[in-house]
C-alpha cells in the first residue's frame, strides 16, 4: 500500500516539474472560448482561453454573409493564458447586421491549432442565456428573363419578416438594392414604389446589350435579406415576333400585289388578242374592199393604153 502511494506522488512529482510548453503536443494546448453565447447591441464580446506560451493569435469576425467583420491579433502571456475585450456589439446596420457571426482563431506559433466558435447577434427582444427566437427576413424578386434595350421593364420585389409582409419605406430599406454587369453598376436607391403591403416595384431601362444581375437588397429590424436574378437585354422574343408578324403582313401585302398584277396581265393579255382580232378582221374587209378597186383600176389603166395606141396609130 505504503509502495502504491510513494510510486502516485513520484509521478505527482514528475508531471508537475514538467514545463508547460511540453504539453504543447496535447489535445488541451489550444482552448478558445467567448463569454456568451448570445448578444444583444451594446454587450462586449470577451475572448479568453489558454494557449502555447507568448503566443500570438489572429483573430477574424465573419459576418453571417461570410464577410470578415473585424480582424485582430491577441498575445498570450508567459504561462499561454489570454483575456481580452475583443469589441463591443453595436446597433445593427447594413453592414453589421442580426444573425450568427463565426470567430476563428488560429495559432501563429502552430499552424494547425485552430478553433471556430459561433455567436449570435440579436436585438433586445431575445432573452440571454436560451435559445433566442429565429426572426427570418425574406426577399423575392421577380422580372422578365429577355428584355429589349431602351424599353422600360418592371422590376418586382416582396419582402416578409417571419412570413408576415414587410410595410415599409421602400426608399429606406431597398436602398442597397441595384443592378450591375461588368463594372457597371446601377443603383435603385429611391427607385421603388409601393404596389402594395409588402410588395414594390421599379421600372428600369437599360440603355445596352448585354447580360445584368439584379440584386434586390432589404434591411429590416437589423435583419439583412436579398435575391438576385440574371436578365439579358437585346432583340427579345417580343421583338422577335413583332418582326416575324411584320413580316408576314408584308409578305402578305406583296402576295396580293402579285396576284394583282397577274391579273392586270392576264386582262391586259385578252385585251390585245381582241384587238389583234379586230385588227385582222379590219384588214380583211379593208382588203375585200381594196382588191375590186384595184381591178378597176388596172382595166380603167388597160383601156387608157389601148386608147393611147390607137390615136398614136392614127396620126401615122
Amino acid at each position: 500500500m505504503f509502495k502504491i502511494t510513494v510510486i502516485g506522488l513520484l509521478v505527482a512529482i514528475l508531471i508537475i516539474s514538467v514545463p508547460v510548453d511540453s504539453f504543447a503536443q496535447t489535445s488541451q494546448r489550444f482552448i478558445v472560448k467567448v463569454n456568451q453565447s448570445f448578444f444583444i447591441p451594446g454587450d462586449t464580446l470577451v475572448l479568453y482561453g489558454k494557449v502555447s506560451s507568448s503566443d500570438a493569435l489572429f483573430v477574424k469576425i465573419i459576418d453571417p454573409a461570410g464577410r470578415t467583420a473585424k480582424v485582430d491579433t491577441i498575445y498570450a502571456d508567459i504561462n499561454g493564458s489570454f483575456t481580452t475585450q475583443l469589441m463591443q456589439w453595436p446597433e445593427p446596420t447594413r453592414n453589421f447586421t442580426f444573425g450568427t457571426y463565426t470567430i476563428e482563431v488560429s495559432s501563429s506559433r502552430f499552424p494547425e491549432d485552430k478553433a471556430a466558435l459561433q455567436v449570435t447577434f440579436t436585438d433586445r427582444e431575445s432573452v440571454l442565456g436560451s435559445t433566442p427566437p429565429q426572426h427570418v427576413l425574406a426577399v423575392k424578386l421577380d422580372s422578365p428573363t429577355e428584355i429589349s434595350v431602351g424599353r422600360t421593364f418592371r422590376i418586382f420585389v416582396q419582402v416578409t419578416f417571419d412570413g408576415a409582409l414587410v410595410n415599409a419605406d421602400p426608399a429606406e430599406f431597398l436602398a442597397s438594392s441595384h443592378i450591375h454587369s461588368g463594372n457597371t453598376t446601377i443603383n435603385l436607391a429611391g427607385k421603388f414604389n409601393k404596389l402594395h403591403e409588402g410588395i414594390y416595384y421599379s421600372d428600369v431601362k437599360l440603355a445596352e446589350e448585354g447580360s445584368y444581375i439584379i440584386h434586390a437588397v432589404a434591411f429590416h429590424r437589423g435583419y439583412l435579406a436579398h435575391d438576385s436574378k440574371v436578365v439579358s437585354s437585346g432583340s427579345s422574343i417580343g421583338q422577335v415576333q413583332e418582326s416575324i408578324n411584320t413580316l408576314k403582313v408584308e409578305l402578305a401585302d406583296t402576295s396580293r400585289e402579285l396576284n394583282e398584277t397577274k391579273s392586270a396581265m392576264v386582262n391586259a393579255t385578252s385585251t390585245i388578242r381582241q384587238e389583234v382580232a379586230d385588227l385582222q378582221q379590219a384588214s380583211g374587209q379593208i382588203n375585200s374592199l381594196i382588191i375590186p378597186i384595184l381591178a378597176l383600176i388596172s382595166i380603167i389603166i388597160a383601156l387608157q393604153i389601148s386608147l393611147f395606141a390607137r390615136i398614136r396609130a392614127s396620126f401615122k
